[in-house]
C-alpha cells in the first residue's frame, strides 16, 4: 500500500499491551501488594490471594469501560479484592496508593516499543490515545521512558470520552493538525482500538501478538502485525 503509507503524517498508539506490558506490570504489583500488606493476608493461601487480585482487576476494569467512572477502578478494584477474601475494605485506599505509585518504577515495556519510537520520532508526529486514569497512564509512559516522544497524549479520564468513541480519535488528529485519514493508529484491542480507529476514519493497525481472532469480525484493519517492530517495515 505505497499510496496509503505516503499519506501517513502521524502515528498514534494505545498504551496498555501495545507499548506498556500491563500484565507483566500487574504481576509485579501483585508481589508488591502481597509484601506490603503481608499482615492482612496472614493465613490466606497465596494462590487464593492471587486469584482474587486478578478477578477484582478484571471486574473493576470492566466497570470502568462500562461507566467511565475513575472511582470504579481506582478504589473499587481493592474493595472488591478485599471483599473476595472476606476481609474488611478499610485498607483499600492505601492499597490503591501503593498500586499507582508503584507503576512509575515498573519498566514493563512491550518488546521493541523503545526501538520503534526511536525510529519513528522525527519522521512522524507521534501521539497517544488511551482509555484509563490520567495519573496511572502517565506513570506507565514514564516507567518505560516514553512520555517525551509524543506530541499529543489524550487519556479518556481527562478528555471525558473513551475509545471506541470516534470523538477521542478526532480530537487527537485535530490536536496534531492532521486529517484522520492521515493518522495511523496502533492498538492491541480489536473491539476498542481497531473498530474505534476505523470508525473515526483513521488507518488502523492491529497489534495482535497472539494471533487471536475477534468474535465478531465486523471490519478489517488496514494492517495487522504480531510484533511491534514490524511497524518499521510497514511504514518504510
Amino acid at each position: 500500500m505505497p499510496d496509503a503509507r505516503a499519506k501517513i503524517k502521524a502515528v498514534l498508539f494505545n498504551i496498555d499491551n501495545t507499548l506498556f506490558d500491563r500484565r507483566q506490570a500487574q504481576l509485579e504489583i501483585f508481589k508488591i501488594i502481597r509484601s506490603e500488606f503481608e499482615h492482612i493476608f496472614d493465613g490466606i493461601d497465596n494462590d487464593i490471594v492471587a486469584v482474587a487480585f486478578w478477578e477484582a482487576d478484571r471486574l473493576a476494569t470492566e466497570a470502568f469501560f462500562a461507566t467511565g467512572s475513575a472511582e470504579s477502578i481506582r478504589l473499587d478494584r481493592f474493595k472488591i479484592f478485599l471483599k473476595m477474601l472476606g476481609l474488611e475494605d478499610e485498607p483499600a485506599e492505601q492499597m490503591s496508593s501503593v498500586y499507582i505509585n508503584s507503576l512509575a518504577g515498573i519498566k514493563a515495556e512491550v518488546k521493541s516499543a523503545g526501538l520503534v519510537l526511536n525510529h519513528l520520532i522525527g519522521k512522524y508526529q507521534l501521539g497517544i490515545i488511551s482509555n484509563g486514569l490520567t495519573e496511572t497512564q502517565y506513570h506507565k509512559l514514564d516507567a518505560i521512558g516514553a512520555r517525551n516522544f509524543f506530541d499529543c497524549i489524550l487519556i479518556s479520564e481527562t478528555v471525558g470520552v473513551q475509545k471506541p468513541d470516534p470523538g477521542i480519535y478526532w480530537q487527537a488528529s485535530a490536536t496534531l493538525n492532521h486529517r484522520p485519514e492521515e493518522c495511523l493508529f496502533v492498538g492491541n484491542s480489536y473491539n476498542i482500538d481497531i473498530l474505534g480507529a476505523i470508525g473515526a476514519g483513521m488507518i488502523a493497525c492491529w497489534f495482535n501478538p497472539r494471533g487471536t481472532r475477534p468474535i465478531i469480525d465486523s471490519a478489517k484493519p488496514d494492517h495487522e502485525i504480531n510484533a511491534l517492530d514490524q511497524l518499521i517495515s510497514l511504514l518504510e
